[in-house]
């Protein structure tokens, strides 16, 4: 026998006894631990379903918004272009009624002109 070799000893009966009792507490603790670990991947897959819920109903409320703005920016441009017809008709109408009585040779020529221009305009947007 060599001084670097060691003999190792038969498990008593005491050991053998504490070494079962320990696999029975390891048999005992793993179905706790799968069921906390099933309880846990339970929980992290209803936490992931409710995210993602949660991120389709922020997206359908920022579509909505802006089909809503988009609504709003169209309903002001009409308005700003109704605003824009309703002032061109006016300064059209202005000068239909120009007195040009008073007026040089050149400013009726431009009247005149204009004039003839408006009632272009007006009949080949309303035929008759």
């Amino acid at each position: 026998m060599n001084f670097g070799e060691t003999l190792e000893r038969p498990i008593g009966k005491k050991a053998e006894k504490e070494k079962l009792k320990k696999r029975k507490n390891c048999d005992d603790v793993v179905p706790i631990l799968s069921s906390q670990l099933d309880e846990i991947k339970e929980e992290k897959r209803r936490m992931h379903e409710e995210k993602k819920e949660s991120m389709r109903i922020a997206l359908e409320e920022r579509r909505e918004f802006m089909r809503i703005a988009s609504e709003e920016r169209r309903e002001l441009i009409q308005i700003k272009e109704d605003k824009n017809e309703v002032e061109k008709r006016k300064a059209e109408d202005e000068i239909m009624m120009k007195d040009t009585r008073t007026m040089d040779p050149e400013q009726k020529e431009y009247i005149r002109l204009r004039r003839l221009e408006i009632l272009e305009r007006l009949r080949s947007k309303f035929p008759s």
